[in-house]
């Protein structure tokens, strides 16, 4: 059985609280591993909700070789940046894995600021967790490889957002064989809260999947660009222009309803890139395998 490329959507919301939807985290299982991409507050009860729609959806689709979210299997995290809707979750997710008797060092990649909160955790409350954190600071201005695992290689694609962000490009090193067959390696980059900027699409050509905020319909562009975030149309436009396979957007403003991101929000994404979808809290995407 080939690895499998998965990604669960476990908040798809902007900072402010939303009755539908909660704010941004994401969990992908690749190369065997459970990597989490953001920590909004909650995060650790979402993933127990989670559990049961994986079980659900795996009995539905008669499916084998996928990993049951949990914190305790998280091989690492990824944070985008130091905003409260994006990291928020992550000190009582800490505390939990020591409760659950972790051993394992866990991986944290972030924003340099994330270190010193970090440390504030640890000195007040992850004396007694029992495992070791081991933060990277990401510092650059270009794409860099922050994660080698041989199979698998994560890059931090620095983004706009008027504090240090990044986003996370996961892509396969190898092709896969499955009955002797091989297959071209899966590739997933998820870009964070971020103006539009030209690089942006080179540094993800040919990618899979993209998941790229879009908090804000086309008509409220002059508010994305001065608060460092995009548009449906900006959002399929780096699409468009990086060759993506697929379109995922999200990080909803509060103002939009229900009746509009199924209505006017997605159709301006499908208009300018066909294969976009909206995503919703608890979806749960399968990269296929695609024949060289």
């Amino acid at each position: 059985m080939a690895e499998r490329f998965i990604l669960n959507i476990l908040g798809s919301a902007s900072a402010k609280p939303d009755l539908y939807r909660e704010s941004s985290a994401q969990l992908l299982q690749a190369a065997e591993r459970l990597f989490l991409i953001d920590c909004s507050e909650g995060t650790q009860r979402r993933i127990l909700f989670q559990k049961e729609r994986v079980r659900a959806w795996m009995s539905e689709n008669s499916l084998q070789g996928v990993q049951i979210p949990s914190s305790n299997k998280l091989d690492s995290i990824f944070i985008s940046h130091v905003h409260g809707d994006h990291m928020f979750g992550l000190f009582p997710l800490l505390n939990t894995m020591g409760m659950n008797n972790r051993t394992k060092p866990l991986r944290i990649f972030g924003p340099a600021a994330l270190g010193s909160i970090l440390n504030f955790y640890k000195s007040f409350w992850g004396v007694r967790d029992g495992y070791e954190i081991e933060f990277t600071a990401l510092k650059g201005k270009e794409p860099e490889l922050v994660y080698d695992l041989g199979s698998l290689r994560v890059y931090a694609l620095p983004l706009r957002h008027g504090v240090d962000a990044y986003g996370f490009l996961f892509t396969e090193t190898e092709p896969l064989t499955l009955h002797g067959r091989p297959y071209r390696p899966r590739s997933y980059v998820y870009i964070s809260d971020t103006a539009t900027f030209p690089e942006l699409a080179s540094w993800c050509e040919g990618v899979d999947l993209m998941y790229h905020e879009a908090t804000y319909m086309n008509v409220d562009a002059a508010k994305a660009a001065a608060r460092f975030h995009s548009t449906t149309v900006q959002a399929a436009r780096c699409a468009l222009d990086a060759a993506a396979g697929r379109l995922l957007i999200g990080h909803y403003s509060s103002s939009l309803s229900v009746e509009d991101i199924r209505g006017p929000y997605i159709a301006e994404a499908r208009a300018v890139f066909p294969d976009s979808t909206a995503v919703t809290d608890g979806d749960i995407y399968d990269l296929p395998l695609r024949p060289l």
